[in-house]
């Protein structure tokens, strides 16, 4: 299967998974659901994969892509199925609670084979560029998915907004039902699958760096999507100032994802997230000084080019460092540390926030990632 396929697969599966996180808020909240209510709707997204990411993991070992990416792609198909069927008025929020939990799995199934297929495929090289790529695809999907649901919503309801994304479920399963025959059925031997611990990888040294990069990347990101609205409302942006404020960050992200395939060739995978954890804790050292927007828009660019950069040599490592024919498990238990984050993380944030304020929270994150940074700066020397 060639990398532009595959990539497109991940378009279309985050297309769904981010679309149906915006329209299902706004579908809750327009039929007066509370904000607890879209809350935990928004928790399940993350909580269903996050409990089964690692036997999922271990199932791509035992089986190879075919079968877990067509049913990733039956669950993005029927979690958008259920909340176009059933209106609300007849029953409730209850379609878009098991659309959550659907479409949140089956993007967690696409999502690691994907980046298993694309680590497979790849020189060791070029591991790094062509992970660039599969996450250039996904800052394309987080940008075209949402908008195009909400001018559909606008113009049309919220479910035919969740119909469209039934379509664009079906062309992913259309896509991978053409190139079935390029998919290995089998890929490791079936020991693979024989019980062991959930976190039976982290006693692996080099794998458990990896995941603990991977936790302060994942910390940093939700510090900056849920941390930055509270600081620019206390500090008096606009609403349209701090998704500004917000969308520089996004373009920054893309702007160093583009970049990856040259830099890739130039700097090793240590030495790339130095240089991210480092531009992150520069960043948020910054931010709590700053309370207008352009300076605040600056430092969100900052803090994109950092964190963009992470994700395609948190990837590369996690297949090089990973143990032959576990490296589905690998990706499952960083999938359960992300959405472990993505749950948990803004409960600590706010209550953080509300004790000691958000500048000591950006200080804080800074700090921490000032050391990690130097803990990555002593691998990049040991790898070149």
């Amino acid at each position: 299967m060639t990398l532009l396929t595959i990539v497109t697969l991940g378009v279309l599966t985050h297309t769904v998974f981010t679309s149906a996180r915006m329209i299902g808020s706004l579908y809750a909240l327009a039929n007066g659901a509370s904000t607890f209510t879209v809350g935990v709707l928004m928790a399940l997204f993350a909580l269903v994969p996050m409990l089964i990411a690692v036997r999922a993991g271990r199932w791509l070992d035992a089986v190879g892509p075919r079968r877990p990416l067509a049913a990733g792609a039956a669950l993005l198909g029927g979690g958008a199925l259920l909340p176009a069927l059933f209106p609300y008025e007849v029953a409730d929020i209850a379609p878009l609670l098991v659309a959550a939990c659907l479409i949140g799995t089956g993007s967690m199934l696409v999502q690691q084979t994907t980046i298993h297929l694309v680590g497979s495929r790849a020189d060791p090289g070029r591991r790094a560029a062509d992970f660039s790529w599969l996450a250039v695809g996904a800052s394309v999907a987080g940008l075209i998915g949402p908008s195009t649901s909400g001018l559909l919503i606008d113009l049309a309801g919220h479910r035919a907004a969740f119909a469209a994304l039934i379509a664009v479920a079906l062309a992913n399963g259309a896509l991978l039902y053409r190139h079935r025959a390029q998919l290995p059925s089998r890929n490791a031997p079936l020991a693979v699958a024989e019980p062991r611990p959930t976190f039976d990888l982290l006693s692996l040294r080099d794998v458990r760096n990896v995941l603990v990069a991977t936790a302060l990347i994942s910390m940093s990101w939700d510090l900056q999507s849920f941390m930055m609205p509270v600081h620019g409302t206390a500090v008096g942006l606009s609403a349209s100032q701090i998704g500004l404020v917000l969308g520089a960050f996004a373009v920054a992200t893309f702007t160093v994802r583009l970049a990856m395939p040259t830099l890739s060739r130039r700097l090793r995978e240590w030495q790339m997230l130095t240089f991210t954890l480092f531009t992150a804790a520069l960043a948020f050292a910054l931010m709590p000084w700053f309370g207008s927007f352009l300076p605040l828009a600056g430092c969100a660019f900052l803090l994109g080019l950092g964190l963009g950069a992470a994700y395609p040599n948190v990837m590369s490592l996690l297949h090089g460092q990973s143990p032959p024919g576990r490296v589905g498990e690998a990706l499952g238990l960083r999938h359960v540390i992300m959405n472990s984050s993505h749950v948990l993380l803004p409960l600590v944030f706010g209550a953080a926030g509300s004790v000691l304020g958000a500048r000591v929270v950006f200080l804080i994150m800074a700090a921490v990632l000032v050391a990690a940074g130097i803990g990555a700066r002593r691998l990049s020397r040991i790898q070149s």
